[in-house]
């Protein structure tokens, strides 16, 4: 980026009173995206936070280095093409009639009869019948 548009970045920051740090609903003003599309760059790592904000932190952003995105042609278009990336992957997982729950599910084992599982001792693999075994001899 030229010296001009970053000295006219300045003077466009210092005219507007932008704090130093933005926060995302600032961020994403600034940048023309949607509040929700900020986390979408950040996971694409296009747009980087403050410090090492935990997860469900508020995340902060540097003034300047907004200002500098914001005025970066190809940064922009990169960016507009991972969000669309984003939604468009999304739609197709919604959309697809065969979704990730469907893929993974178990089926369910079929239900034993009680005469079909294995008998554990001779008495009843046998029937127990030793009267008529006794009878027999």
């Amino acid at each position: 980026m030229s010296n001009d548009v970053m000295n006219s970045a300045m003077a466009t920051w210092a005219a507007k009173n932008i704090p130093a740090r933005l926060s995302v609903d600032a961020t994403a003003k600034l940048l023309g995206f949607a509040e929700h599309d900020i986390q979408i760059l950040m996971a694409a790592r296009k747009l980087k936070p403050l410090g090492d904000p935990a997860p469900n932190a508020p995340k902060w952003f540097a003034a300047i280095e907004v200002i500098r995105l914001a005025v970066d042609e190809d940064w922009l278009n990169k960016a507009t093409k991972e969000v669309g990336k984003y939604w468009r992957q999304k739609r197709e997982r919604r959309d697809n009639p065969r979704n990730i729950r469907q893929q993974f599910r178990r089926e369910r084992p079929e239900k034993v009869s009680p005469d079909s599982s294995p008998k554990s001792s001779p008495d009843e693999q046998f029937g127990g019948d030793e009267d008529a075994i006794a009878s027999s001899m």
